[in-house]
């Protein structure tokens, strides 16, 4: 069951990192694989002279050709060498063609992709700088700051938002980290807060900040969900064509193109509903996603949410060890969204060791088989019920993005 709770509710984070580098400015691209074709021909075969007959001379031998080289397309940065074929010689009456000669192998020009190496060391997905490095900040550091954001792509099959509220007419709070500078790039971290209250009066802007006041790493967005008169406002990811999934994709947009962002560095946590918000995010925004560290959230069934890309995402996923508004078990449960990530991750075996150091009493086991890029760490905090996990875990989430490659 979805919880769907007061406004007592802590509120969810999302997160997301980017590397510091010296700003370029530009978009970061995804690479695709393909190589040049590499081209074969072999030299003509020349037919001898027959011995003489009773009244002429044997025919001329036929031509002999190569036949091309195969078109090798590169893998991974280097395209194998084409195939080489010889070409035989025809044999004239009274004499014999000689051989044609051997066909030069094509070589394909150097491909490129997005598969890391076997070990997982390299990330995936969209990296480099975004568009809005050397653009001075037009906000102060050391707050959210709330912005208003007009969202395209809401699809005609969503239900109208609730009383008060527009899908369209959104809000967020962007929080600049203190000394910031538009030649550097900062990761950025997204969080969602929980069901129930309005952002605003509670004076939470951040939704599920990991980051204390006046960080100095990374940009801070809280996310808000469209609140209702009278509360019980949630995220809606319910759904293939759900509207908070442009949502994101417009808060994103927007920031990359007005601030500095490491767009390889992008994570997403939340509570609760956030929770829901930031498992939806990653598996239907990997390779745009570098991590998700969502609390006391669930999956939704495929049918009823937007499609999964399939790419790896970094996951620190807790859910309290009595939580029973969304247990850990079940269809919708966070252990069927990690088994699903473990496999999508391409994790080997289900090996596991504890993980005490970064989150101390969150119990948490991280799973030895996945690839270094793209870890799996689950919580259980034991004796609590449905928890964000409190001070532990948020440090414990910075900890863990700040040192993925």
């Amino acid at each position: 069951m979805r919880m769907r709770g007061g406004s007592s509710l802590s509120l969810l984070t999302v997160g997301v990192w980017l590397a510091a580098a010296s700003c370029d400015g530009g978009t970061g691209s995804v690479l695709k694989a393909g190589g040049s074709a590499g081209s074969d021909s072999g030299t003509a075969g020349s037919g001898a002279t027959g011995s003489a007959g009773s009244t002429a001379a044997g025919a001329a031998g036929s031509e002999g050709s190569g036949a091309a080289g195969a078109t090798t397309t590169g893998t991974g940065g280097d395209g194998t060498a084409g195939a080489s074929t010889t070409g035989t010689g025809g044999s004239g009456a009274g004499g014999s063609g000689t051989a044609g000669s051997t066909g030069t192998g094509g070589s394909g020009t150097a491909g490129t992709g997005t598969t890391p190496p076997a070990d997982g060391g390299t990330p995936m997905g969209t990296t480099g700088m975004s568009d809005g490095c050397t653009k001075p900040a037009a906000e102060g550091t050391g707050k959210y700051n709330m912005h208003m954001i007009a969202v395209t792509g809401i699809a005609s099959t969503v239900k109208p938002a609730t009383a008060g509220g527009s899908w369209t007419n959104r809000v967020y709070y962007l929080d600049l980290p203190s000394g910031y500078s538009p030649t550097k790039a900062y990761p950025i971290i997204f969080g969602g807060g929980g069901c129930g209250g309005n952002l605003i009066s509670n004076g939470n802007n951040g939704g599920f900040g990991v980051l204390p006041a006046n960080n100095t790493t990374a940009i801070q967005v809280g996310m808000s969900y469209v609140w209702a008169q009278g509360g019980g406002a949630c995220f809606d990811e319910n759904g293939a064509d759900n509207p908070d999934l442009p949502y994101f994709d417009a808060i994103l947009k927007e920031v990359e193109s007005n601030y500095c962002v490491d767009k390889g560095k992008v994570f997403v946590g939340g509570y609760s509903s956030g929770g829901w918000e930031s498992y939806m995010l990653g598996l239907a925004r990997g390779g745009v996603v570098r991590g998700i560290s969502p609390a006391a959230g669930g999956l939704h069934p495929m049918a009823m949410r937007p499609p999964d890309t399939n790419i790896p995402i970094a996951a620190l996923l807790l859910t309290g060890g009595d939580d029973t508004a969304n247990p850990a078990t079940g269809p919708t449960g966070s252990d069927a969204a990690m088994t699903l990530i473990l496999g999508i991750n391409k994790c080997t075996g289900t090996d596991t060791v504890p993980w005490p150091t970064k989150c101390d009493g969150c119990g948490c086991i991280q799973y030895t088989g996945c690839p270094a890029a793209y870890p799996v760490v689950r919580c259980r905090p034991p004796g609590q019920g449905h928890t964000d996990g409190g001070g532990n875990f948020k440090t414990a989430i910075w900890a863990t993005w700040s040192t993925l490659p």
